[in-house]
């Protein structure tokens, strides 16, 4: 259902391309820094529920860079404190860089793709005290959208899917996420 969702995503942007007009904001090479509001919920293999059991919120700070709607950004994420029905507290700590596709609609409104890769770090404090790090990579996938309310400033929704599928863990499967922050351009 994900590889569906994307593939209708990456064709509906590639489909938007020649009905689009060359807008200026889309054209210029730009810097620009941002955060997002992150939640994030954890899939486990086998429908097993481990230590991690609860969505995350977090704050993810970026930082990256478009020329001609093509671009590089990369992002650290980290959660909220979660303690489960069970006792464990935990936490989550991401960090990795995607290449982004603009595919603009109108002066202000375009449609965000990206692909690339990331790295999670669960931090696990059992209920007797102790404390073990997992770690999980792979790749990671988005879709979304961008609208810019002014001139250099943009609010941008985005859903992301990370298939985890290496690492220190063999039980972690892929991480959801939806987001929602602001981008300043420089």
């Amino acid at each position: 259902m994900i590889k569906k969702l994307i593939m209708l995503g990456l064709a509906t942007v590639f489909s938007a391309f020649p009905l689009t007009k060359s807008y200026a904001y889309s054209q210029a090479s730009k810097i620009y820094i941002g955060a997002d509001y992150v939640y994030s919920d954890i899939k486990y293999r086998n429908d097993t529920i481990y230590e991690m059991d609860d969505p995350y919120s977090s704050i993810s700070p970026v930082i990256g860079f478009n020329a001609y709607g093509i671009g590089l950004e990369g992002f650290y994420q980290f959660s909220d404190k979660q303690i489960n029905k069970s006792g464990y507290e935990s936490t989550l700590k991401a960090y990795g860089i995607d290449l982004v596709g603009e595919a603009p609609l109108s002066d202000n409104f375009s449609v965000i793709v990206s692909i690339g890769l990331a790295n999670y770090k669960f931090q696990i404090k059992q209920p007797n005290g102790w404390k073990y790090d997992q770690d999980a990579n792979g790749p990671r996938f988005g879709i979304g959208l961008q609208y810019e309310i002014l001139p250099h400033i943009a609010l941008r929704t985005m859903f992301h899917y990370t298939s985890l599928n290496a690492g220190s863990t063999d039980f972690y499967d892929a991480v959801s996420e939806i987001s929602g922050g602001v981008r300043i351009m420089f």
